[in-house]
């Protein structure tokens, strides 16, 4: 698996409404997208995951389609964030498909990818500055870019795929709650 890079200097500005996506959706998206601890957040039940897993049947392997939604919807909402990837998007988006329905397709190996998703926290407080309010914004992104590419997306698939999820989010964070901050340094494009 490769790790994505997901955020920079933790500069976030307030998200762009967007209005024009579903209101119902953002808010449903604002009231649920709340950070736990790993002790708060089991591993969503084997129906949960299959609805996931139902989201993301028709992305074949090596598909970047929901990588560029997920951008597009983040940059959007957040466009200070635009500036902390390189202008050619594609192996980042590449990187971060691979990742994302790798880690999707291994939900029944929960210790594996918890280590994983630890890692990957660990690694990208220390190395990119990710803090934990920035999830909430790549949450948000994250289910409605599913929503655009799933033919099949429902509402029983947006709250699963919130509770799949806060349980990443939670690994993740404990991660990075193992590590010293970056050192400013670190945070450059070169580090990228």
């Amino acid at each position: 698996m490769h790790d994505p890079v997901l955020f920079g200097d933790g500069g976030l500005a307030a998200p762009r409404p967007l209005t024009h996506r579903g209101s119902p959706l953002t808010r449903t998206l604002d009231s649920s997208l709340t950070l736990r601890r790993v002790s708060e957040v089991p591993l969503p039940d084997r129906e949960i995951i299959d609805l996931v897993r139902q989201s993301c049947v028709d992305l074949p392997e090596g598909s970047t389609r929901l990588a560029k939604s997920f951008y597009d919807n983040l940059f959007e909402m957040v466009p200070a964030v635009r500036d902390m990837f390189s202008a050619d998007l594609r192996p980042q988006q590449q990187r971060m498909a691979d990742a994302l329905l790798s880690v999707v397709r291994h939900l029944d190996s929960p210790d594996e990818i918890a280590h994983y998703l630890r890692r990957l926290g660990r690694d990208h407080h220390r190395d990119l500055g990710v803090l934990p309010e920035h999830y909430p914004y790549v949450g948000r992104a994250l289910v409605r870019a599913v929503s655009e590419v799933s033919p099949t997306w429902s509402s029983s698939m947006s709250s699963a795929w919130v509770l799949v999820y806060q349980w990443i989010t939670a690994q993740m964070i404990a991660g990075a709650e193992d590590v010293e901050p970056a050192p400013p340094s670190a945070m450059s494009r070169s580090a990228r």
